[in-house]
């Protein structure tokens, strides 16, 4: 008996069994004492995996990231469990623990994209202490500190370039249990229009940001689909992929939302930009013009948009994507118009530091104006935000938030078409074309 309880996996089991007969006798019912041992054991498996498997317990955070759902917490603060909360347990034990992560940290802090972030993390903290309600922004910037600082997680725990692709796939497949659900929330109301802008909630708000999330990842998709034989992927693999993909592309479609879509099609045409080595300097100058062109002809312009009657909400798809260009009745497009105006007036009212981060849905409605109202317009802020991250920016952080931001992003766009330019390796050539 003395030499069985020397045994460490006798003493784990015997402690197990003791464990699981307490939980029996306390709770009196199989089914809840079911529940609260395999919680228990999932709990016990993600603490040991924190400490002695991180690249599993990171991978398994990103698989978790569709499903989870946004619940309340202490003091009326919201966190997407689980995902939010595996997040916030890795960072500390990295800081702490993992000399790679802080070692990767330290480097990538002298990389320009990461000074500017920096900067845009000042300019938050400042315009947080100068905003109207001070308690909101410094919680926003808090969470924009713990994302930014879980971004550079990958950059510690992913060395090998056939790694870079398992974040993608692993969300693409946490997003399946949300594809059924929608799906089959589809079929329940016969694929109505008019029921898709909350048909994925409890997992994505409504159809605008899931439609956001499935584009984000149907690029690189589509590269490991077609591009398999560089990635030197199995028969089954190539087969699970093409699958995957596809579910995604469906889904997307599904979605029906306009900008997404828009996305896809604007992405695909930046990648034949960069198949005929078209320099950055050179989509500058395009864009430019572009704009030029369209103010030169903005009356011509908007007297065809007057035209458009289609709106967004009919129960007609066609309609659903050509309403786009209608900015005389479609009530989808004029109220983003009165968002985009209130963000202008809050920008007039406090050019320098705005109102603070995350502070737009609570300032915008003494803006508005009865002209510019819409009978889907709200007071509560409660029906998304600016419609526009520049014009968020502008409002909520002033004139040097949007310039940081917008210098992150085509600072982000410079860098990667750097590196596509310069990478000789086919396998990260098409993950960077992918990203």
């Amino acid at each position: 008996m003395l030499r069985l309880l020397k045994n460490r996996d006798v003493l784990i089991f015997i402690l197990a069994i003791f464990i699981a007969a307490c939980i029996g006798w306390y709770t009196k019912e199989v089914e809840k004492s079911f529940v609260i041992i395999i919680s228990l054991c999932g709990g016990v498996l993600i603490i040991l995996s924190l400490f002695f498997n991180l690249k599993g317990y990171y991978l398994f955070l990103i698989a978790a990231i569709p499903i989870s759902i946004n619940t309340g917490i202490v003091g009326g603060a919201q966190l997407n469990f689980p995902s939010e909360g595996l997040l916030l347990m890795i960072l500390p034990v990295l800081f702490v623990f993992n000399q790679d992560y802080r070692t990767t940290a330290l480097r990538l802090v002298k990389h320009p994209l990461t000074i500017l972030l920096i900067i845009d993390l000042i300019v938050q903290f400042f315009t947080s202490i100068t905003g109207t309600h001070i308690d909101v922004s410094l919680k926003r910037v808090l969470i924009r500190f713990v994302f930014i600082a879980s971004f550079y997680v990958i950059t510690s725990q992913l060395f090998n370039k056939r790694e870079l692709i398992k974040p993608w796939v692993l969300y693409s497949v946490g997003l399946l249990p949300v594809i059924y659900f929608t799906f089959r929330n589809h079929i329940h109301h016969s694929f109505n229009p008019r029921v898709v802008f909350s048909i994925c909630q409890p997992y994505f708000n409504d159809h605008t940001i899931y439609g956001a999330c499935l584009a984000f990842i149907i690029p690189i998709l589509i590269i490991l689909v077609v591009k398999n034989k560089v990635f030197k992927f199995s028969y089954w693999s190539r087969w699970a992929l093409f699958i995957l993909a596809f579910l995604v592309i469906i889904s997307e479609i599904l979605a029906l939302s306009r900008a997404a879509i828009l996305s896809l099609i604007v992405a695909y045409l930046f990648s034949v930009l960069l198949r005929y080595k078209v320099a950055f300097k050179s989509i500058l100058i395009g864009l430019g013009l572009s704009l030029v062109v369209v103010f030169s002809l903005w009356n011509s312009i908007y007297d065809s948009i007057k035209q458009n009657e289609a709106v967004s909400n009919d129960g007609e798809i066609v309609n659903h994507f050509s309403s786009v260009t209608n900015l005389k009745s479609d009530a989808s497009n004029l109220e983003r118009i009165n968002r985009w105006i209130c963000a202008v007036r809050m920008f007039e009212e406090r050019p320098l530091l705005g109102y603070g981060p995350g502070t737009y849905q609570f300032e915008y409605n003494q803006f508005q104006t009865l002209s510019n109202k819409t009978y889907i317009s709200t007071n509560m802020g409660d029906r998304g935000n600016a419609h526009s991250e520049y014009l968020t920016y502008i409002s909520e952080t002033g004139i040097f938030g949007v310039i940081i931001f917008i210098l992150t992003v085509f600072s982000s766009i410079y860098y990667g078409i750097q590196n596509h330019y310069r990478l000789i390796d086919p396998v990260l050539k098409q993950i960077n074309l992918g990203i």
